[in-house]
C-alpha cells in the first residue's frame, strides 16, 4: 500500500463537517498519535480502526507539513508529487479544509507551545521597619518592596492572557546585587547589537 493511499478513506465521510472532525481529531493528537483515540474516526466513515489509524497518520503528516510551510499552497504542491493521481474530490476537499483550518491552527499551535511569563510591569515602595541589635537598641531598616505584574500564557484559543503579581522584598545589599547583575545584562545585550552585520548600503 502507498503510504498516502488512506487519503482515499476519506471519500467515506458522509459530509464535509464529517471529514472536518477527522482533520480536527488529527491535529488535535498530532503529537501523540500512538495513543490517540481512533474509535470516534472509524465510526464517522464507517471503517476499521486499523484503517483509521492509517488515515490519522497521513492527515497528521499534512497538518504538519502545512503548518511548518505557513501556507497551504506548498503542502498541496508536494502531496500531488508525492501522489500524482490524487482523486481530484480528494485533493479539493483536503485544499477546502486546510485553507479554511490553517489560521486556526496556527494560532493553537503557538498558544501551545511553552513560554515564559511577559513582563508588564513594577510598582515599588520602600519601606522601613525596626529592628533590635545586641545592645537592644531600635534600628530603622529600609527595605525595597517590588510588585512585578507578568502576563501569563493564555491558557486556550482566543482566551485573554490572565496577569500575576509577583511580590519581592529586597534589603539595599540585595538591590545593589541585583543593579550590577542588570547592568551586567544590559551591556551584553549591548555588546550583541553591536556584533550584527551592517546591511547592505
Amino acid at each position: 500500500m502507498a503510504s498516502w493511499e488512506p487519503l482515499g478513506l476519506l471519500l467515506n465521510a458522509p459530509s464535509k463537517k464529517a471529514a472536518l472532525k477527522c482533520f480536527n481529531r488529527a491535529f488535535v493528537h498530532r503529537n501523540s498519535l500512538d495513543t490517540a483515540p481512533h474509535l470516534g474516526v472509524a465510526e464517522e466513515l464507517a471503517i476499521s480502526q486499523d484503517q483509521a489509524q492509517e488515515l490519522m497518520g497521513v492527515l497528521v503528516a499534512l497538518i504538519k507539513q502545512a503548518l511548518y510551510e505557513s501556507s497551504v499552497a506548498p503542502a498541496m504542491a508536494r502531496l500531488e508529487l508525492q501522489v500524482p493521481g490524487l482523486d481530484p474530490r480528494i485533493r479539493g476537499l483536503i485544499e477546502q479544509i486546510l485553507s479554511a483550518q490553517l489560521p486556526d491552527w496556527r494560532e493553537a499551535a503557538v498558544l501551545q507551545r511553552p513560554s515564559y511569563p511577559k513582563y508588564i510591569g513594577v510598582d515599588w515602595r520602600v519601606d522601613v521597619s525596626t529592628a533590635s541589635d545586641r545592645i537592644a537598641s531600635r534600628l530603622a531598616v529600609p527595605s525595597l518592596l517590588l510588585d512585578l505584574r507578568v502576563q501569563e500564557q493564555a491558557e486556550r484559543q482566543r482566551a485573554v492572557p490572565g496577569t500575576r503579581h509577583v511580590e519581592v522584598e529586597l534589603s539595599r545589599e540585595a538591590l545593589g546585587t541585583m543593579l550590577e547583575g542588570l547592568g551586567r545584562i544590559r551591556d551584553q545585550l549591548g555588546g550583541v547589537l553591536n556584533q550584527r552585520p551592517e546591511g547592505p548600503t
